[in-house]
């Protein structure tokens, strides 16, 4: 067969002639069970022309096993009202006229197949197989056993025919993507290849019913096929999973060893390519359902213009965000104000910034809203100068004070030697004497720095009595007597 195929395929190669005239009848429905993977590789070099003959031969194929199916269908329902018929003539009339149906159906068949495969039609065909008719009904039992025989007989028929009309249906399939590339119109063959496509079932009785689910069922290309379809979607999905997180891991790794760059930029950049691979592997997965994807993808680039106008200010904190990544202002664990918020960073995407406050809320703040006001690292450096002051009364000496704070410093273990501490009187103000304070300490430890030495100065200060005066003012009130008042009367 793929011989011949290739013969015909190839003949134009001979003689001076450019191109010889499309062929006149088919050559892939020479044997319509050719498996699939041949179909794509002989349906590659066909031109357009030559494609058209190919698509309308295996239409009229699967229109033919359709069209059986259909006779069928209608030869259960006319078997159905036979087996409850209770005039025995009448009932005998309708299963002579299912088995002439059906008979008449297969013959029909048979023909458009032999004129489409081009096999000549020989006398030794297997003659078809007889079922009981209206004569045999005195042997074989009533005309309800007879019209459930034959009602038996042609639901298995019909499982069978959607098994082969499911075959011809995904060769159909091959032979008009393979058009549709090279600009062939293929609409009308694919509505009515999915029109045809689905397993109806009989409900008019239990047995109709239950036969078509278990035919399906157990038919390769029904139940089978789409337990094996599911399954391939499982493994599909399980493989991207696992794939999608080694290479976000080796990515981030290799960011972090190698390139060294800000941890927000590497758990992005690893993230992306996290979501990207599992995104790719649920449209492979789809395909394996037998889901064409193409539409969907189609679909979603026509929509991103509008989509983009619509999300103009989710656009802008992406671009925030990547200005962000590029100049790093902060970066994960690092304690930062900005956008109104203070704490500690946690992580970043293209759309926001996650930040933990102290007493342990999150809060997601747009990257638009960091990007375009002031940022404040507060752990960006290493050491931190620790501001403190303290205030004195203008009756207490202020030497005794300085003193005690420079100890108090001089012996805390957090406080850094480089850069030296500076305690010094730097303001007189109305209620009070002012003294600062600036110890270095370990940006880790500035917190702690901070408190102790407030606390220790405080509790010294009391111990030798020198007061920290509350905000206090001189009031001086004269009073004048004119020389008209009254004199007082002692």
């Amino acid at each position: 067969m793929l011989t011949n195929f290739w013969v015909g395929c190839c003949f134009a190669q001979e003689g001076t002639e450019a191109a010889s005239p499309p062929p006149a009848s088919p050559q892939t429905t020479v044997d319509p069970g050719v498996p699939i993977d041949n179909l794509v590789v002989m349906v590659k070099p066909l031109t357009k022309t030559e494609l058209e003959v190919e698509a309308d031969a295996w239409f009229e194929l699967l229109r033919g096993k359709a069209g059986q199916i259909a006779v069928l269908r209608l030869g259960v329902r006319e078997a159905i009202d036979a087996e409850s018929e209770t005039n025995q003539k009448t009932a005998k009339e309708k299963i002579g006229k299912v088995e002439q149906a059906a008979q008449n159906a297969e013959q029909v068949a048979e023909e458009t197949e032999k004129e489409i495969t081009q096999v000549a039609e020989t006398d030794s065909s297997e003659p078809m197989e007889e079922t009981p008719g209206a004569d045999s009904t005195e042997t074989n039992g009533s005309t309800a056993g007879v019209a459930s025989k034959i009602k038996t007989d042609l639901l298995a028929d019909i499982n069978e025919l959607q098994e082969q009309r499911t075959a011809l249906n995904d060769r159909l399939a091959v032979v008009l993507d393979s058009l549709e590339e090279k600009g062939g119109d293929v609409e009308e063959y694919r509505k009515y290849s999915v029109a045809v496509s689905s397993v109806e079932l009989e409900t008019s009785d239990i047995e109709s019913v239950w036969s078509g689910l278990v035919g399906w069922a157990t038919s390769k290309e029904g139940g089978q096929r789409w337990a094996w379809n599911v399954t391939k979607f499982i493994l599909i999905l399980l493989c991207a999973y696992l794939v999608a997180g080694f290479l976000s891991t080796f990515v981030n790794w290799l960011l972090e060893r190698k390139i060294r760059l800000s941890q927000l930029a590497e758990r992005l950049i690893a993230n992306i390519i996290k979501y990207v691979l599992l995104l790719v592997g649920f449209a492979v997965a789809l395909t394996a359902l037998e889901i064409d994807v193409t539409p969907v993808l189609a679909a979603i680039g026509a929509t991103g213009l509008v989509v983009g106008l619509a999300l103009q200010d989710s656009l802008s904190n992406v671009a925030s965000g990547l200005m962000i990544l590029i100049n790093r202002p902060f970066d994960v664990g690092d304690v930062v104000t900005a956008g109104g918020v203070t704490g500690t960073v946690r992580q970043m995407n293209l759309v926001s910034t996650n930040f933990r406050t102290f007493d342990n809320q999150t809060i997601h703040v747009p990257n638009n809203e960091i990007w375009n006001n002031v940022i404040t690292n507060v752990t960006a450096n290493r050491t931190r100068r620790v501001d403190l002051e303290f205030c004195i009364g203008y009756d207490d000496s202020f030497d005794n004070a300085e003193g005690i704070i420079k100890e108090v410093v001089e012996e805390h273990e957090l406080v850094l030697n480089d850069p030296a501490p500076v305690v010094v009187t730097h303001a007189l103000a109305d209620s009070s004497v002012n003294i600062v304070c600036r110890p270095w300490a370990k940006t880790a430890d500035w917190w702690q720095v901070k408190t102790d030495i407030t606390r220790e100065v405080k509790r010294r200060f009391d111990a030798i009595g020198i007061s920290i005066p509350y905000p206090q003012r001189d009031v001086h009130v004269y009073q004048h007597l004119s020389s008209t008042s009254p004199k007082s009367i002692e």
